[in-house]
């Protein structure tokens, strides 16, 4: 148990509160006898609770010791979030607070690093010349940054080590987001048909228009998530590609995430004809788009290859976009095609429930505050199935000027 002892010190009497864990003394020492004893009374206390009194030793564990051992007992991140994790401890966390004892760190500290990090030069943009000037980190990567932050003292107060969150009262910063912006059926079609002389791109587009998938989980299909017989697409694992390390192929988002998203008569023939051409149609396993590999100039990129995984950054970049603009349309995000297919239900005139089922949403609420100005109280009934079809069908809008293929 906790005992108090009167020493002397250079400065005059102290007061030591000493207490044994596993066989080894820990002490905080106090100018005021009162002010040990009732420290050594909070000590008992903890340890009759069966706690921890790491958290009142004053020379407790480092910042980063305790965010590694938090990181080590996460063993169900997924690679990209881990990932994330280690960059924003490496890069913007442990210069800060890394060797700080971490019960020593306090709200208001937090605040003021996290007010310098708002506005202090980080990084260049993505592809930015070598001259080309710094600027501050965005909103959505300093709030990642707080929860990265926040993850470790939560862990810290799990297990005792803190006795208050200093991030608790810290806001996050907020996240502007963009509207969505919804192409109409006759914008699918017409990049669609630009882009079906570099097949099987006019098919991609076609099938992530009218199945919502999210680009990783486009990316991980395979021949078997095809179900001819059930008429829908199994939605199974998501793919993500981390830089240095290749592919990941995991679980989808969420558990909801894990759907079957029904595909229309159109687009089941077109993905008949396109498996009939599969190289590795045998095989069940084969991913279902091919990729490309890297290298070579526009006009003159290597083939496409079912042994290289599909990477829709890269042909959104190189092929999508490019037929927006040729098509007359303003070029809008990969996601998009997503927001396409809500408001395709919308018209159509399936529920929103519906709706944030085959969206794989995690919770409705994201169905409701992103898309619920779409649904009305009253719908014409026309289908899912007939809308998709009438998408595939659409002539491409007329445009003067419009190029050649890319």
């Amino acid at each position: 148990m906790a005992h108090v002892r009167e020493v002397s010190r250079k400065g005059g009497t102290a007061y030591e509160a000493r207490w044994k864990v596993n066989g080894k003394f820990k002490q905080r020492t106090f100018t005021v006898k009162r002010e040990a004893e009732r420290f050594a009374l909070k000590v008992e206390n903890e340890i009759a609770d069966g706690q921890s009194t790491d958290a009142l030793v004053k020379n407790a564990k480092r910042f980063r010791d305790v965010a590694q051992a938090s990181m080590d007992a996460a063993t169900r991140l997924k690679p990209k979030t881990r990932r994330g994790y280690e960059d924003a401890y490496k890069l913007h966390i442990y210069p800060t607070f890394g060797d700080r004892r971490i019960n020593s760190i306090t709200s208001l500290e937090v605040e003021a690093w996290l007010a310098e990090l708002e506005t202090k030069p980080k990084r260049k943009p993505k592809d930015a010349p070598d001259d080309a000037p710094a600027v501050p980190l965005s909103a959505s990567t300093r709030r990642g940054i707080v929860i990265a932050l926040s993850k470790v003292f939560r862990y810290a107060l799990k297990h005792r080590l803190i006795t208050t969150n200093p991030c608790a009262v810290i806001e996050k910063p907020q996240i502007v987001r963009e509207e969505p912006v919804f192409l109409s059926p006759g914008q699918v079609a017409a990049i669609a048909e630009w882009l079906d002389d570099v097949a099987p791109y006019g098919l991609v587009v076609r099938f992530a228009a009218n199945t919502a998938l999210r680009p990783g989980e486009l990316e991980a299909l395979r021949i078997r998530d095809i179900n001819f017989l059930r008429r829908h697409v199994e939605v199974r694992r998501q793919a993500q590609y981390i830089a240095g390390e290749g592919w990941h192929y995991q679980t989808p988002k969420s558990a909801k995430s894990v759907r079957d998203v029904p595909l229309s008569p159109s687009l089941l023939a077109a993905l008949r004809d396109h498996i009939a051409t599969h190289p590795y149609r045998a095989d069940p396993d084969a991913l279902l788009w091919p990729g490309r590999r890297k290298g070579g100039p526009a006009g003159k990129r290597a083939p496409l290859s079912y042994d290289v995984p599909f990477r829709h950054e890269s042909v959104h970049k190189s092929y999508v976009r490019p037929a927006m603009e040729a098509v007359g349309i303003q070029p809008v995000v990969w996601y998009s095609f997503r927001h396409y297919f809500a408001s395709a239900c919308a018209a159509a005139g399936y529920n929103i429930h519906d709706v944030a089922k085959w969206m794989g949403h995690a919770n409705i609420n994201i169905t409701f505050s992103t898309y619920v100005h779409l649904f009305t109280d009253h719908h014409d009934m026309a289908g899912l199935a007939a809308l998709a079809t009438a998408a595939l069908a659409v002539q491409p809008i007329p445009m003067l000027g419009v190029g050649g293929r890319v």
